[in-house]
């Protein structure tokens, strides 16, 4: 499955738009400029496909690519970085 994601405000989503995604990984900033997980959403027709986990990886390469470590406050982002190593490494 080809998904179109697109990155918005502290976000990567599915969708059209930022403000009616129909999957989207949100983050903030914290004090140290390190990025902070802290919800995922995917609309009931793409439950499934692993669009959650490839919106969370997103973020994952968004931090890679700033030399920023992630504070999964979201369950969901927490368990898909702690399923490999050198993710679990980026956890603040």
């Amino acid at each position: 499955m080809d998904i179109d994601i697109k990155k918005g405000e502290n976000m990567f989503f599915v969708g059209e738009d930022e403000l009616n995604p129909e999957a989207y990984v949100s983050y903030k900033v914290d004090d140290d400029g390190d990025l902070i997980i802290d919800s995922t959403e995917v609309a009931n027709q793409l439950s499934g496909q692993g669009v959650g986990s490839t919106l969370v990886n997103m973020v994952i390469e968004y931090a890679k690519d700033e030399d920023k470590k992630i504070v999964p406050e979201c369950p969901f982002a927490r368990a898909v970085m702690e399923r490999e190593e050198d993710t679990k490494k980026m956890i603040k």
